[in-house]
């Protein structure tokens, strides 16, 4: 609960601002900011800016014009259980890494909480299709390789907008990668020759399933500081899940 009523907030403020600053009807004279202030005043660290804003108009023209309809597609044509079932076990292979990464931050019980959550899942949950855990209550605990980054005093670095990815920064980039490549080297699905996750068509679907459960939509704010806003959110997510080390 504490960690919806903490991104509940930063979403309000969020739109407070945008509303704050998108409306050039209202004292325009007197309310209108720079691009420059508005990024001051959010302060985060983004060197690459003129980079970062190209990949973002590549990812809004590719999201638009491939990937919704493709996620809009997948809609139409697969049962809302199947969706449900795919959504259910890719969820269920994030406990792994959390495992993995709880180890080398020395969180023991985290890890056990989180080792738990998969083998409730991938057993009586069908190899997790079924989330069992979360109808038994077992708790959500979640950490990445960025996180545990972090945890031993790694900053951020600039930030980056990836290319099909969105948002992220140089430690978070390197840590999606290595999490990545952990996955892969150490799925117990592949071992037992259930599903090869490292599969084109299961990374396919991975991230047709993740873009279906984001309602994030390229300018659709009508804020001109949107590209701003975003990176502050970011910034603000990924502290969150620090302090919280909650899956969300």
């Amino acid at each position: 609960m504490k960690i919806r009523k903490k991104i509940l907030t930063l979403l309000i403020f969020t739109l407070l601002c945008a509303t704050a600053f998108g409306d050039e009807n209202k004292n325009s004279s007197e309310n209108l900011k720079t691009k420059s202030e508005i990024a001051q005043y959010f302060g985060v660290y983004d060197p690459w800016e003129p980079l970062n804003r190209r990949i973002y108009y590549f990812n809004y023209t590719f999201d638009k014009y491939v990937f919704l309809p493709v996620v809009d597609a997948y809609n139409l044509i697969t049962p809302t259980f199947v969706q449900k079932g795919v959504k259910n076990f890719f969820a269920n292979s994030v406990n792994l890494t959390t495992t993995g990464n709880s180890i080398l931050q020395a969180k023991p019980k985290k890890a056990m909480k989180a080792w738990g959550r998969f083998s409730i899942n991938a057993t009586l949950g069908l190899f997790g299709l079924f989330d069992v855990a979360s109808k038994l209550g077992m708790p959500k605990p979640y950490e990445d390789f960025g996180l545990t980054l972090a945890h031993y005093g790694v900053g951020d670095g600039p930030y980056l907008i990836l290319p099909f990815l969105g948002p992220s920064n140089l430690r978070d980039a390197v840590g999606s990668g290595i999490n990545t490549y952990a996955l892969g080297a150490l799925d117990p699905y592949e071992a037992a020759d259930i599903v090869d996750i490292d599969k084109p068509g299961v990374v396919a679907l991975q991230g047709i399933d993740k873009r279906k459960n984001t309602s994030f939509r390229y300018y659709s704010s009508g804020s001109p500081f949107e590209y701003e806003y975003l990176r502050f959110f970011y910034k603000k997510y990924r502290k969150i899940q620090m302090e919280t080390g909650e899956q969300f």
